[in-house]
């Protein structure tokens, strides 16, 4: 079989013969042509939306579509929109072609000379649009007109330049030589007067906010590397250069009230740099540095050119950062052959070796912050490397919230370290201690009048004046439970958190189990923000959610919040507006249904809202609200290929389990059901999957587990049970929930085959599954992705992906265990799989990938080594360089293919793969790929 996999034959392998008129059958050939929705942008003023229609494979189009007329445009192959302040106009790239790229990667074209992408400004208007060809990156500003890019090429555009100016370039050139760079041409224009400035050597820009200046930074190798910095006044038409050349700048950014340039510059040549803090007034182009070369910090710390430097406090601080001072370029007389490279765990080590080398660079590139006061122009240290330092430019800081867990740092085997608090005053660098050991997130209030956090030993939350220090408990008296489900995991309760502060600061949002709760200093009590919609102060049926839709707003005001709520027994979700004030709990339905409601996102100067809304049978549209109180209007249809092919259905089961456990599972069957034939059942866990009955399984290529409604197309009924755990028995809690709901589906269908039943896991749903086939022989195959089969040598072993030990997930987290394995090794034992596999009578399959990040590969190999040497039916699959879940597209192709032959093979009597039955000769890899069925 060629490398290449057409979908003529992936149609041959997975659809076969349908009669005529039947619906088709989903499986892996439809992947590539399934759409998806994305890039979705509301214009200012509401009008218009836009956002792109992509397959998984190839190319979609950009869509503009007015909201008020309902008149819709596109694009073939735009993406990345945005709107200009006035909702005039929408800025995209054009993507050259997906066919275009591959053929010239197949053709082994150098990169550098691919097609590149091409910029589109389309006046939405007049409904013209302007393209501009190699287009590498685009930036339109906040406010104003101000739009540039640059280009992937460093030449004139045609006929810009006077034929006077390319005479003197050209007599320049021949005199000098021609300049080398590695910038670009520089395009800033005003899309409103069509105004064109054109400057070439350009290696970045920045626009400011109100759109009226550019800087931008020109580079010119003469004897040494060199760049300068320029200012562009839109309004003026001009370009103000600095006669100043520096080696290189950093931090180059627009800030404040006033957009004043700041950043950092050196004419340094080595590697160890010393910086240099300045400002500009774009307007009147006056320079002023703020910190030379020469300033030393406390520590021998110095400027650091890691941390991009803004304006705060109404424009009277401008904070940075500092860093250790870069150490001189390591030289020595040996060879690299001649250097051991070793890492050295140390016992007293605060992070163990690989979380080190996992977070090294952020370690390098790690920054304290600091401020410098522009009125006495005193700079002041705030941070030091034991604190963490919560800063924001959204709103002004007087002072600042740090945290410091060093001392508890080396406790790696928990997942809740304490943290002791401290308040900095930014106009000395004052730290006051605020409380120590806190066991979850505390928080400041945004004029950091207040400190909020949650007392683990009295279990309620409470409020600290941070200026007298006083306390008062916040939550007291509710009888509500603010703690999230652990379901079995051995851990401190951990509380939802504080939502965040309304306006000015007055009242506190408290996340709840069951209730959103307000508190306000001045009233001393906490009050249900949603009484208006609870039936009673005993109603426990929903979930609320508070969703703050200005993203530059620390505060949540009215105008511009939604409240969710979803019915815990029927899964119905409502979305309302919040009528102002907050108090009054009033509140406006914008929609309810059956669906999920996901990505709001409101215009800035009316009150148009987007958002997805999707459901077991509905694709994640875009729909968007029309005038208050009136219906929802859709925008986009995605896939209306869908009504083409047998889709599923979804229905919720409830039934107790073995021990009496109240559960709740889904069932997804074929939407051509009948219960006079017979039909497999696949079944597919994790944790808790009810409350998700409105998800939508989109046909994809998998990274990991089975789509229930691709299977159910293919004529499986797919069961997706609940479960409850008990702490130091998971498998048995797995046993308990799973067979027992399997008892209950096979009950309520007696047209399915108990003995064509099939398991699925990836990761803790993989454990389980190799957990379960050596407790029971009821399932004829069984697919386990990045299992632990050996919880003694998972336990001591390292998370990769983050360097963490995997001690805490024993003894406090997923697994369950909620012991040492010294303290108690026969729950180890009763809980690893591989103890167990000579009782397995199920064929196996495992993927477990050689670049796991989250479970060590070397858990499934366990698994695969002993079932072989058992001479039991098992196969590994370890997809290269991968991770925990799949990454690579073709990773993901592969594995959808194998997954689904190898229970189509088993659950549904269909003819066997050769990979499956022969396997594939590593002296065959990737030239066969052996997905062929056998006669």
């Amino acid at each position: 079989m060629k490398v290449s996999i057409g979908l003529s034959v992936l149609a041959v392998l997975f659809i076969g013969l349908q009669a005529f008129g039947q619906k088709k059958i989903l499986g892996p050939e439809v992947y590539n042509s399934w759409n998806r929705v994305g890039d979705v942008k509301l214009s200012p003023d509401g009008k218009f939306s836009a956002y792109s229609v992509k397959p998984y494979r190839g190319d979609g189009f950009l869509y503009l579509v007015n909201l008020e007329t309902g008149k819709k445009d596109s694009v073939a192959r735009g993406y990345e929109p945005k709107f200009d302040e006035n909702g005039g106009f929408l800025v995209f790239k054009i993507h050259p072609g997906f066919d275009t790229l591959r053929k010239a990667e197949l053709a082994k074209v150098n990169k550098e000379k691919w097609p590149k992408d091409s910029l589109g400004i389309w006046d939405v208007n007049t409904n013209s649009l302007l393209k501009y060809d190699n287009v590498k990156e685009f930036k339109v500003s906040e406010k104003g007109n101000g739009l540039g890019y640059l280009s992937t090429k460093n030449e004139w555009p045609k006929a810009y330049l006077s034929k006077s100016e390319a005479k003197k370039e050209q007599k320049q050139e021949k005199k000098k030589g021609k300049i080398k760079t590695d910038g670009k041409l520089l395009t800033l224009i005003n899309p409103v007067s069509k105004q064109k400035k054109c400057i070439k050597n350009i290696t970045q820009f920045e626009l400011s906010e109100d759109g009226k200046y550019a800087v931008f930074v020109q580079q010119e190798k003469f004897k040494k590397d060199s760049v300068r910095l320029g200012i562009y006044d839109f309004a003026k038409n001009e370009v103000w250069n600095n006669s100043k050349r520096v080696t290189e700048y950093a931090g180059i950014n627009f800030s404040g009230k006033n957009h004043t340039l700041l950043g950092l510059a050196t004419v340094d040549t080595a590697s160890n740099k010393r910086w240099s803090l300045f400002t500009i007034n774009p307007s009147t182009k006056a320079f002023k540095e703020l910190i030379d070369t020469s300033m030393q910090f406390q520590n021998d710390e110095v400027l650091s050119s890691n941390f991009k430097p803004y304006l705060n406090n109404n424009d009277s601080d401008v904070f940075f950062g500092v860093a250790d001072r870069p150490e001189k370029p390591f030289k020595d007389s040996l060879l690299e052959t001649e250097k051991s490279k070793v890492d050295v765990w140390h016992w007293k080590d605060k992070r163990l070796q690989p979380q080190q080398l996992v977070e090294l660079k952020r370690d390098q590139t790690r920054s304290n912050l600091a401020v410098y006061h522009l009125n006495s122009g005193e700079a002041v240290v705030l941070g030091n490397d034991s604190l963490y330092l919560q800063s924001s430019e959204r709103y002004n800081q007087e002072y600042i919230l740090a945290n410091c867990e060093e001392m508890y740092r080396y406790q790696t085997w928990n997942t809740l370290n304490p943290t002791n608090y401290y308040l900095i005053r930014v106009s000395d660098g004052k730290i006051t201690t605020l409380r120590e050991k806190v066991y979850t997130r505390g928080y400041l209030s945004p004029n950091g009048n207040q400190f909020v956090y949650w007392n683990h030993r009295t279990r309620n939350y409470y409020l600290m004046y941070t200026d007298s220090q006083i306390e008062e408990c916040i939550t007291c008296g509710y009888k509500g439970n603010f703690f999230e489900d652990k379901n079995g995991m051995i851990e401190e309760d951990e509380p939802m958190g504080i939502i965040g502060w309304g306006p000015d600061n007055r009242e506190i949002f408290i996340q709840a189990e069951n209730d959103i709760l307000t508190y306000k200093p001045d009233t001393d009590k906490f009050v249900s923000l949603i009484s208006s919609l609870s039936i009673s102060d005993q109603d426990t049926n929903y979930r609320y959610g508070l969703y703050n839709l200005n993203a530059d707003s620390a505060l949540y005001y009215p105008e511009n919040t939604l409240l969710t709520r979803f019915n815990k027994t029927t899964k119905m979700m409502d979305v309302y507006r919040v009528n102002a004030p907050f108090d009054r709990s009033s509140f406006e339905l914008i929609s309810g249904s059956g669906h999920n409601y996901f990505s709001f996102v409101k215009s800035k100067k009316s009150d148009r809202i987007l958002f997805n809304r999707s459901s077991n049978s509905d694709f994640p549209d875009l729909f968007a609200t029309t005038k208050r109180g009136a219906e929802i209007m859709q925008i986009s249809k995605a896939n209306p290929q869908q009504s083409q092919y047998n889709w599923s259905t979804v229905e919720l089961i409830k039934w107790n389990s073995y021990s009496g456990i109240p559960l709740e599972g889904l069932v997804y069957k074929p939407e051509n059901f009948d219960p006079n034939q017979e039909y497999p059942l696949l079944v597919y866990f994790y944790e808790m999957y009810s409350d998700d009955i409105h998800n939508h399984y989109a046909p994809k290529p998998t990274a990991s587990i089975i789509f229930p409604t691709e299977y159910a197309s293919a004529g499986y009924v797919v069961f997706i049970p609940n479960i409850r755990y008990t702490a130091g028995h998971p498998g048995n809690s797995a046993y308990d929930c799973i067979l027992s709901g399997t008892d209950a589906v096979l009950k309520k269908y007696s047209n399915i085959d108990p003995k064509r039943m099939g398991l699925q896991g990836q990761s803790w749903g993989g454990y389980q599954t190799a957990q379960l086939i050596t407790m029971t022989d009821r399932f004829a195959a069984a697919m386990a992705g990045a299992p632990v089969g050996n919880m003694f040598s998972a336990y001591g072993g390292i998370r990769w992906g983050s360097g963490y030990s995997r001690q805490f997930q024993y003894e406090h987290s997923q697994s369950r265990i909620g012991k040492t394995i010294w303290d108690a090794p026969e729950l180890y034992v009763e809980n690893s799989p591989i103890f167990g596999l000579p009782k397995v009578k199920t064929p196996l399959l495992i993927m477990h990938n050689d670049e796991d990040g989250a479970v060590p590969w070397y858990q499934g190999i366990e698994l695969y080594t002993g079932l072989r040497r058992l001479q039991k039916p098992v196969w590994l699959l370890n997809y290269n360089g991968d991770d925990h879940n799949l990454m690579k597209p073709a990773n993901r192709m592969d594995l959808s293919i194998r997954m689904r032959q190898f229970f189509d093979f088993y659950l549904l009597n269909k003819q066997e793969p050769l990979w499956l039955k022969e396997g594939i000769p590593a002296v065959q890899k990737g030239k066969n790929y052996k997905y062929e069925l056998t006669d």
